[in-house]
């Protein structure tokens, strides 16, 4: 058998049409693509995916390949409700849907690979902050997903505790530009963000858990202690070398930790902030329904992108992740 799934026509289409043709337009069109794609297993198996057992809807939510928990449940929720109408229309040779009491959380995340994940939903990122012990690691994630990093990730380093407005909602960042030059910028942050409450957080935080509150057995002490200043990231006591601000390596070596607990092995600053940029794309498309230029500004500010000619340098990243298509496989837009 093939391994494309990705036919342009739909098994036993007479009733495929008849399931579709009450449907929303935007639903049809989500309905209308997972049926599609199942049409070479029904080939395959000479039979309607309603007919399908467990076993061949988990080779089929497979061959999906869903990059995120919200998009595996949103296919999961397509062929439980056509195995269901089709229930109600007679068709299914028994009157049990496979997924009834499968449906939860662990049977979505198996099939949900991991290891190729370059681009990360808000989903993700709220998981993997969500999982993390330390709010110092946790608003390092936040910070580079929602626009913080700099050259040398000196916006991230240079952050202090008095360059938190609360009230306004900003962050006055401070980016080494070279040796000699530092550029300063205030970032809005959004009104749902809860990045300042982690910084604030991470800052109160005295002692760091070791290997994410889980540490070997072998360890001595669970816990380290933190420089104390007034920068948000700090490196631990037994570095005084880094006593004031810490060196880059914390933040990559936070990161390869974060990228190890969780099982990532493309979660880095630069993959990190690729999703950040989506995120941001994704929230000004469901406001204004479009992707022209207005709204590329607003992300190539949001993110401090270089400009050339008073244009923000995005085509690359345009070509490659910040587009409609990409938009439609990580949040489901139509």
């Amino acid at each position: 058998m093939s391994n494309s799934i990705y036919n342009e026509e739909l098994y036993n289409p007479y009733q495929k049409d008849r399931f579709l043709k009450n449907l929303t337009r935007n639903t049809k069109i989500t309905y209308e693509r997972v049926l599609t794609r199942a049409s070479s297993l029904e080939q395959y198996y000479k039979k309607d995916l309603y007919n399908f057992n467990i076993r061949e809807i988990e080779q089929l939510l497979s061959y999906l390949n869903p990059k995120t928990l919200g998009s595996c449940q949103v296919s999961v929720s397509v062929i439980q409700a056509y195995i269901r109408w089709a229930i109600e229309q007679g068709l299914r040779t028994d009157n049990t849907s496979p997924l009834d009491v499968m449906a939860d959380n662990v049977f979505f995340l198996k099939f949900i690979d991991k290891t190729n994940i370059l681009l990360f939903s808000k989903e993700q990122i709220d998981d993997i902050t969500g999982g993390l012990v330390n709010f110092i690691d946790a608003a390092l994630v936040r910070c580079i997903f929602e626009g913080v990093l700099g050259k040398g990730y000196s916006e991230i380093l240079n952050l202090k505790i008095g360059d938190i407005d609360e009230v306004k909602n900003e962050l006055t960042l401070s980016n080494d530009v070279s040796n000699t030059e530092k550029s300063t910028r205030v970032l809005k942050l959004h009104d749902d963000s809860n990045l300042i409450r982690l910084l604030i957080k991470a800052f109160e935080q005295k002692t760091y858990h070791k290997n994410n509150g889980n540490p070997s057995p072998n360890t001595k002490a669970e816990t380290i202690a933190l420089v104390d200043n007034n920068f948000i990231f700090r490196s631990a006591t037994l570095n005084l070398k880094y006593a004031d601000r810490a060196h880059p390596h914390l933040v990559l070596r936070k990161l390869s930790l974060i990228s190890e607990w969780f099982g990532y092995p493309y979660f880095n600053a630069v993959n990190l902030r690729s999703s950040g940029m989506l995120y941001e794309l994704y929230r000004l498309y469901v406001s204004y329904g479009k992707l022209d230029k207005d709204q590329f500004d607003i992300v190539g500010e949001r993110f401090n992108i270089s400009k050339t000619k008073g244009y923000y340098s995005l085509a690359r990243q345009k070509k490659e992740f910040l587009n409609l298509d990409v938009l439609k496989e990580i949040y489901e837009v139509e």
